[in-house]
């Protein structure tokens, strides 16, 4: 099926008849997202397969040797309840534990007709996550954006992740995930969201307003080794740095070399990882962003699900964006 972009090129349009008009600049980001989401679609995805020698990364670990218990998930929370759960629709089951060693805070601040509420934090040290409710006097839209970001502070260098669904009229929950890159992990992290505004793309409006907080949450217990592996083809290497396991998921850190060759073909590379153990489990994961000097040689780490206790080996394929 053809997208939106190759249909309006079998369409014969007349230049004259066209009329320039102004546009905000809340819809031209909206084009230039989509644009980007068009052209990222059409971008080759090259899998570095299992069947490759160097291609799959074989990562041994023993959760006894991190010395990590992993009590079992208590359930029975209604589905709002636990936004970690609700937001991911019950599909992975990558916040499946989140909510049981979650902080919950029930912290609000109401601004202009709006309510925020900060329900629920977790952290390992590293990575931050807070799930919240947003209601409001008015309807927002279905897809509102909160402008201001998660600041882990004393860090240097963060990148991070949001998302947020309407649950009924004027009521909305969210996520919003942030990783600091310092090379220490945190035992309390301090942190601060401020909230300047809230856009409603679909209306081509916005609210304006103060809705910040700031507090302290202490990291779950979590354990962290150094582990080796790497993996190269057609000028393109990924290797593996450490692993961070928690009683709700554990963190992959790899970075990633892209050698000159492959520079001129490519204006931008990025690494992902597949991960499955030696009893056959998939593992889903999301990243969590990654810095670096340049479009190529870039740190990465991405979480994943909880690891299965009788698992011995993760066997990690990356997977090549271009």
């Amino acid at each position: 099926m053809k997208d939106i972009y190759e249909l309006l090129n079998d369409i014969d349009i007349d230049e004259k008849e066209l009329e320039e008009i102004e546009a905000s600049e809340i819809e031209k980001e909206k084009v230039k997202r989509n644009v980007k989401q068009s052209i990222r679609m059409k971008k080759k995805m090259k899998s570095w397969k299992k069947g490759v020698a160097a291609a799959s990364i074989l990562v041994g670990l023993s959760v006894a040797t991190l010395g990590i218990g992993f009590p079992t998930y208590a359930g029975g929370l209604p589905i709002v309840g636990d936004i970690f759960r609700f937001l991911d629709n019950g599909r992975t089951g990558l916040y499946e534990n989140y909510k049981e060693f979650s902080t919950e805070l029930n912290m609000t601040r109401e601004s202009n007709g709006v309510k925020v509420t900060i329900n629920d934090v977790i952290s390992d040290g590293r990575t931050l996550s807070i799930t919240y409710s947003l209601e409001s006097e008015q309807d927002l839209g279905d897809d509102p954006i909160i402008l201001g970001g998660l600041d882990i502070m004393d860090a240097h260098g963060s990148s991070g992740s949001g998302k947020m669904t309407k649950v009924t009229e004027k009521k909305y929950v969210g996520m919003v995930t942030t990783t600091h890159h310092d090379i220490n992990k945190k035992d309390k992290v301090n942190f601060r969201w401020n909230i300047e505004g809230i856009e409603m793309p679909d209306r081509k409006k916005s609210i304006q307003g103060n809705w910040n907080f700031a507090l302290t949450v202490k990291s779950m217990d979590s354990k962290e080794r150094t582990i080796g592996g790497s993996s190269e083809k057609e000028g393109i290497k990924a290797n593996m740095e450490k692993v961070a396991m928690s009683p709700v998921s554990f963190i992959l850190y790899y970075n990633q070399e892209v050698s000159k060759g492959a520079r001129k073909e490519w204006d931008s590379v990025d690494v992902e990882l597949t991960v499955k153990d030696d009893l056959g489990n998939d593992y889903s994961g999301e990243g969590n962003g990654g810095s670096g000097n340049d479009p190529y040689n870039i740190r990465w780490s991405a979480t994943f699900q909880k690891l299965n206790e009788n698992a011995t080996k993760l066997i990690v394929t990356p997977r090549v964006h271009l």
